[in-house]
């Protein structure tokens, strides 16, 4: 039992104890201890949010690097986000940080209304997961994300509470779903473009004459494989199979529409399985030939429903904490958190720390240490509502101390990223 206490307790800190090491330098160091957001009668000093803020700012670089290369650099914390806006996407991070900040108070508060609780050993996990991370961080990391350890340790029990409530609040959501809204249909097609300025009049005119052929031969034999018919007449003929929703009711995603025009979803809709289309439909840019394999795709279709069961289920999640958002008393010191700056030239880095050996975790068969491992790397529910910020434009608000030297700070500081290390190593 104990074992498995302790497995929730991870997964629920994932996200910070993964960090253990975090570096950064270049900013203004800033007074934690200072009353940033007060949410009824919570009161959250600034370590927690600029935990919160440098936490979303590593995540963002970390993943902005996965995808584009390990040696590629977010910059775009300085740019604005659009024209029309004076924000730039670093503070926009940090106002969204606030807000995930309220939110989890808001979780809190609520917490009893859902049964959902913080056991004694997971503040325990809680403790000890505060005092690993302040261990693992210098001097100067500390310094700069402004926390002591009892900030460190609000701020994980404050992640805790997310993570349990989104689970306990989606619970109760009553989601009722017709199989039009996610029935999808299978088909084969072969596609062939007849416009462009990559096309010469001749590369067109082969084009439309290939998937003609393409065409003849289906009708002469309509149970035929597009892929190896379509290598037989031209590598370059696009033929293969895709999915789309079977009803219109269920029609409502732009990705639907764009890889598949209207024309196509509307004559697969009049076809019974296994037919093929009557003739080739032409679009001003494609020509396409389809026929229709079966009208419910059972993979597709389970795979649309959990993902619309699951949209559902985050609006319900999302409608409940902004209502009570609403009806909530916050205050936030708008000029104490201007300070925290998220830019270009300051960056943070997150590192996994080298995990030490548990002596009370008892060795369990390989199917439970599968499902440990897999629940280890979940991302909280933090992390999505972090992603999902409404504007609060900063452009009111005109910080009347210390701006000049922010700026100088900022200005100075050449470091793009910082190699996070533990202490002793330096």
């Amino acid at each position: 039992m104990r074992n498995s206490v302790k497995k929730a307790a991870v997964t629920a800190l994932v996200c910070v104890t993964a960090a253990g090491m975090m570096a950064g330098c270049g900013n203004k160091k800033l007074d934690g201890t200072k009353i940033a957001v007060t949410v009824n009668k919570q009161e959250i000093p600034l370590g927690v949010v600029s935990l919160a803020a440098r936490m979303q700012q590593a995540q963002a670089e970390a993943m902005y690097k996965m995808y584009l290369g390990g040696g590629s650099d977010m910059s775009i914390w300085s740019t604005k986000m659009d024209d029309d806006s004076d924000e730039t996407y670093g503070e926009n991070a940090v106002t969204t940080s606030v807000e995930t900040v309220e939110k989890m108070c808001l979780e809190k508060e609520h917490a009893s209304e859902y049964d959902v609780e913080i056991t004694d050993d997971e503040q325990k996990a809680l403790e000890e997961a505060a005092k690993n991370f302040m261990a693992a961080n210098s001097d100067e990391t500390i310094a700069e994300l402004a926390v002591d350890e009892d900030m460190v340790k609000t701020f994980l029990e404050l992640e805790t509470y997310d993570v349990k409530m989104k689970d306990a609040i989606e619970a109760k959501a009553d989601v009722k779903l017709d199989e039009k809204e996610y029935q999808q249909m299978s088909f084969s097609y072969a596609s062939a473009k007849v416009s462009g300025d990559d096309l010469s009049d001749d590369d067109i005119k082969k084009n439309k004459e290939n998937l003609q052929k393409f065409y003849d031969k289906v009708k002469e034999d309509p149970a035929a494989d597009f892929n190896t018919l379509g290598d037989e007449i031209s590598k370059d003929m696009t033929a293969t199979t895709g999915t789309c929703p079977t009803y219109e009711e269920g029609d409502d995603s732009a990705a639907n529409g764009a890889t598949y025009p209207d024309e196509v979803r509307t004559a697969l809709r009049k076809l019974d399985e296994g037919a093929l289309n009557e003739e080739i439909i032409k679009t001003d840019s494609v020509w396409y030939v389809v026929r229709l394999d079966s009208k419910n795709d059972k993979t597709a279709t389970e795979s649309k429903k959990e993902s619309l069961t699951n949209t559902k289920k985050d609006d319900f999640y999302n409608d409940t904490t902004d209502g009570w958002k609403k009806k909530a008393d916050i205050k936030e010191e708008k000029k104490l958190i201007k300070k925290i700056k998220i830019t270009d030239n300051h960056s943070f880095t997150i590192q996994t720390p080298t995990p030490t050996p548990d002596p009370d975790v008892t060795e369990t068969p390989a199917a439970d240490s599968a499902e440990a491992e897999a629940e280890a790397t979940e991302t909280p529910a933090a992390t999505e509502a972090e992603t999902e910020a409404t504007e609060t434009p900063a452009a009111d608000e005109t910080e009347t101390e210390d701006s000049s030297e922010d700026e100088s700070a900022e200005a100075d500081s050449t470091e793009t990223e910082a190699t996070a290390t533990p202490e002793a190593e330096k």
